[in-house]
């Protein structure tokens, strides 16, 4: 962090640490609250199905999540996630849903201390700037929605950080686990692929192949029926337009144009990407840029704009760089100015992924993205 900014902060710690502190608090609670009220996106309803021995692929894909009285899936819960995530929260069916969730916000909550705690811990910042973090990310408009609805991008980033913080096979293993939400794990899969480690390919498979397997298992599923059925589903729930738009979903505006290019196609770019970046020494950089690339390539919600917790990170550490300056005025753009916008236009930030904004903000994280790769030379960004 620049000096200027550690000045300010000696003159005025007490004040300083006092106003965080107290604003975070506020946050952590609306977003709790929140989550007791909601948590839409909390997929308890299919894993309950699946704990019963149903088929929830199957149960939508056959019309059956209709909304109606007998509909067995509630609110948004539309099961489009890899098998094994639907086995990791059985636990959470052995409790009904007003505790189901309670826990559930619980969890993700420690979940976004950990994350930036874990990894300033790693990459060596100072308390200032781990204190700096934590509670920007705490007063964000993402973490309170992400909070609010029940999501599972903090579980995915979990995992997903684990092979930038730890050499073991154990981490190796357990980052499979972000396979689970496909439109962000895919990411560390393609850099595993860049990287040309067979091993470490087939440990990360794990979670998902047991997945699987126990999921065919409890439901009574013909293996090679199940493994499919995901992005079948995937499909569905895109013919519907119920996904956010990215400059490529323009491609779908193509008369005849296959559905399933508009989705390989954005994976070869992204491997490109990833192939451009893996030889970065900074692995705290080269996972900001991943995390980048996977929000890049793929529709994504406001809330999986948590995943530009490791680009905080990065630029807070490299203040005086061009780049890092430019990534925070990104980064503070969706944790705090969409929400200042929303208000005015009187709509709500989770409607800005769609529309005209949803084409913007995928050009921007595209734009920020590209700036991260080629604002690099021999490993280092340019000083000002």
């Amino acid at each position: 962090m620049s000096k200027p900014i550690i000045n300010l902060y000696n003159k005025y710690k007490i004040s300083i640490f006092f106003f965080l502190t107290i604003i975070s608090i506020i946050s952590i609670g609306g977003a709790f609250y929140n989550a007791q009220l909601i948590s839409f996106d909390f997929h308890f309803s299919p894993t309950k199905l699946v704990a019963e021995g149903v088929n929830h692929y199957e149960y939508i894909l056959n019309g059956n999540h209709d909304d109606g009285p007998n509909d067995k899936i509630m609110y948004d819960q539309n099961g489009v996630y890899a098998q094994g995530l639907f086995i990791l929260l059985i636990p959470f069916t052995y409790l009904d849903w007003d505790n189901a969730k309670l826990f559930w916000s619980l969890i993700n909550i420690i979940l976004s201390f950990l994350i930036p705690y874990i990894l300033c811990k790693k990459f060596e910042l100072s308390k200032v700037q781990t204190f700096l973090i934590i509670n920007l990310f705490f007063i964000s408009t993402v973490f309170r929605i992400h909070i609010g609805y029940g999501q599972q991008t903090l579980l995915t980033l979990t995992f997903l950080i684990l092979p930038f913080v730890s050499n073991s096979k154990l981490s190796v293993i357990l980052s499979g686990i972000s396979y689970f939400k496909f439109n962000i794990g895919y990411a560390l899969f393609l850099y595993f692929v860049s990287i040309k480690k067979i091993n470490k390919i087939i440990l990360s498979a794990i979670p998902c192949i047991c997945g699987w397997l126990f999921y065919c298992y409890l439901t009574d599923t013909n293996l090679i029926k199940n493994l499919l059925q995901p992005i079948q589903l995937l499909l569905f729930w895109d013919e519907g337009k119920a996904f956010p738009v990215t400059i490529f979903s323009l491609m779908k505006n193509i008369s005849g144009f296959p559905a399933i290019l508009a989705l390989i196609i954005p994976l070869i770019l992204n491997l490109f990407v990833i192939l451009k970046i893996k030889n970065l020494n900074d692995d705290l950089h080269k996972l900001s840029i991943l995390c980048l690339s996977a929000l890049a390539f793929m529709p994504h919600q406001i809330h999986d704009y948590v995943l530009l917790v490791p680009l905080l990170i990065f630029s807070v550490k490299n203040f005086n760089n061009k780049i890092s300056k430019i990534n925070i005025i990104f980064i503070f753009y969706f944790f705090y100015f969409l929400r200042i916008i929303s208000l005015i236009n009187g709509t709500q930030p989770w409607e800005f992924p769609y529309g005209y904004f949803g084409y913007f903000n995928n050009l921007l994280t595209i734009l920020i993205m590209c700036l991260n790769i080629f604002l690099v030379k021999e490993n280092k960004t340019y000083n000002i």
